[in-house]
């Protein structure tokens, strides 16, 4: 599948709310949010979402005329959040959009969601995230720790996840240290 630029997402997101006919707020999360926001590159296939886009989908269709993109849209199919992300959401500024809002996952959180699957690619754009802005680590790790307990899944694997993180992003030593610090269950 075809991966998407920040600025080709951006390009169809300003075509879209050219068509939207009245405002609308998308939540935007995944590899989409990481680009957008936070810099990160050659990291999405899609615009995943936490909300449903439904009421705006003819101005999806629209902007596929428009631009030309072909850049898939909808709910992600799995998706865990810390409990408290949504008082967390910021705006993304840019493109200057009218009609249409896009938030986006505070990025520790959207380090945490991309942690639950913790694939490579995540990995990957865990990396690009903080390449860009700093990821605090004492942040992670509460919020990890306090907020995550919900996630559906082998608690174990999550775990492991998390100290795959905490190495990518702070070291082998780091991530050493976590680990001893961290129940055996991850929680």
């Amino acid at each position: 599948m075809q991966r998407f630029s920040a600025q080709e997402m951006a390009t169809f997101l300003r075509a879209m709310d050219r068509y939207v006919q009245a405002p609308y707020t998308l939540i935007v999360i995944g590899g989409a949010a990481a680009a957008l926001a936070y810099g990160a590159i050659d990291v999405t296939r899609d615009i995943d979402t936490m909300n449903d886009p439904a009421p705006i989908m003819p101005a999806y269709e629209a902007a596929k005329r428009a631009t030309g993109l072909n850049i898939p849209l909808g709910p992600a199919g799995v998706a865990d959040a810390p409990y408290e992300y949504e008082a967390r959401l910021r705006r993304l500024g840019h493109p200057r959009l009218r009609k249409l809002t896009i938030l986006v996952p505070e990025r520790h959180d959207l380090v945490l969601m991309k942690v639950v699957r913790g694939y490579e690619h995540d990995l990957a754009a865990i990396e690009g995230i903080a390449r860009n802005f700093p990821i605090k680590y004492d942040v992670l790790l509460q919020r990890f720790c306090s907020e995550m307990t919900h996630v559906v899944g082998r608690p174990e694997t999550l775990r492991l996840n998390f100290l795959a993180a905490i190495e990518r992003l702070f070291g082998e030593a780091k991530a050493d240290e976590t680990a001893r610090r961290l129940p055996v269950t991850g929680r």
